[in-house]
């Protein structure tokens, strides 16, 4: 095989395995796509999760202050009963500012209760929007989803059937071009035919492709190598 036929069957190849890498990448973004939704929809479960914490948080403090309030009004109760039971007027005078303290304590943590009472309904308001936002979050999420893996299956199909005439197409390169082109392509190089772009530069690295080089391209008699590796080819080539 002339060396012109064989670098139009490299560049073949090369044709193939832009299209695979092009499939790669979408099914790529899919997946990425499909992981985003995942994540959006964990970071809503979490958000409302921390939603009922501060709900919960708040509740155990209204018990709490409950319980406070509780408790001063048996000492109320206690000092009022002891006041009534002592003569001692220094006595009655002490127990009668205890009773006044204990009242304060008790007005001050009812309006704490009723301050936290305000909290705990705006907050079952952002859980009612938030539990909302989350169920309309994950059932768009399930109906994207669906078609992401759609998309992904279409592209499974048509790599599998892209791998198959690569497979084919590279069985037509002629050895040693058919690793080389592998070897080119393995070491992460997604283009190992470049084509020499109308300014003289490599397709693949971008460098200057000097005026011999082109010269020996265009004769057709050899397969020319840029300085980064690739083959390199013109237009009329592909």
């Amino acid at each position: 095989m002339e060396p012109y036929d064989i670098l139009k069957e490299l560049v073949e190849l090369q044709r193939l395995d832009s299209g695979l890498d092009d499939l790669e990448k979408h099914k790529k973004k899919f997946l990425n796509d499909i992981a985003a939704l995942d994540a959006n929809v964990k970071a809503s479960q979490n958000q409302l999760q921390s939603e009922k914490k501060k709900l919960e948080e708040l509740v155990k403090q209204r018990k709490t202050l409950e319980i406070e309030t509780g408790t001063l009004d048996s000492h109320i109760a206690k000092y009022i009963k002891q006041q009534n039971d002592v003569k001692n007027s220094e006595q009655v005078t002490a127990l009668g500012q205890e009773i006044e303290k204990s009242k304060l304590a008790k007005a001050q943590a009812e309006d704490k209760m009723m301050e936290i009472l305000l909290q705990e309904d705006e907050q079952k308001i952002v859980i009612k929007t938030t539990t909302q936002t989350l169920s309309d979050e994950e059932k768009k999420a399930v109906e994207d989803k669906a078609y992401a893996q759609t998309k992904i299956n279409d592209c499974d199909k048509a790599i599998e059937d892209k791998k198959q005439e690569r497979a084919a197409q590279l069985a037509k390169v002629e050895a040693p071009y058919d690793r080389g082109y592998e070897n080119i392509r393995n070491k992460g190089k997604k283009i190992a035919v470049a084509q020499v772009s109308e300014d003289n530069m490599c397709g693949g690295c971008n460098m200057n492709v000097a005026p011999q080089v082109l010269h020996d391209i265009r004769k057709k008699d050899a397969i020319i190598n840029c300085q980064c590796g690739r083959y390199l080819y013109i237009k009329e080539y592909a």
